[in-house]
């Protein structure tokens, strides 16, 4: 388990920082936020979209009973782009202070690889950053992976300058 999701993390958060040059300036020159970057990474950008539960018992949720035995799905991409939750959700902030996303699900459905993904996200992203310089998209057409529950590029064609010792 996570191996598909971490490089999801990785593929998606390149990829957005490709996509907006100026935070991938920001987190290259301040690795100190890298913690909070790989958080807002996760939410922005979430690897894993949505998951299926069972009603354990009537619920209601938004006015709405939720009948006990009902399979629900729960979309953690839309709750981490919730304007309820989270100030200008659209807005990608390496900074963002109070960021409790639902990347890795929630209470007795947490993920228990969490720190593994997250630490896997610091090391790759730090070394990425502080090892390529100039990195841009080498196509104008990507292409997603099938799977509407993990989002993820089939590949991540780039261009970049190498800046070894950095």
């Amino acid at each position: 388990g996570g191996q598909e999701t971490t490089t999801n993390l990785i593929g998606n958060g390149l990829l957005t920082l490709i996509r907006q040059p100026e935070r991938q300036a920001q987190l290259r020159d301040d690795p100190s936020i890298m913690k909070s970057a790989i958080e807002e990474l996760l939410r922005y950008e979430t690897p894993s979209q949505h998951t299926a539960r069972i009603a354990p018992a009537d619920t209601m949720i938004g006015g709405k009973l939720i009948k006990q035995g009902t399979a629900v799905m729960a979309v953690m991409a839309a709750g981490n782009r919730d304007p309820d939750r989270f100030p200008d959700p659209d807005r990608l902030d390496l900074t963002r202070e109070d960021n409790r996303h639902l990347a890795f699900g929630w209470a007795a459905h947490f993920c228990f690889g969490a720190p593994l993904a997250r630490m896997e996200g610091r090391i790759a992203f730090t070394a990425l950053l502080r090892r390529l310089d100039d990195i841009k998209l080498a196509t104008d057409t990507l292409a997603w992976r099938d799977n509407s529950g993990l989002r993820g590029l089939r590949v991540l064609p780039i261009t970049f300058r190498a800046e070894g010792g950095r």
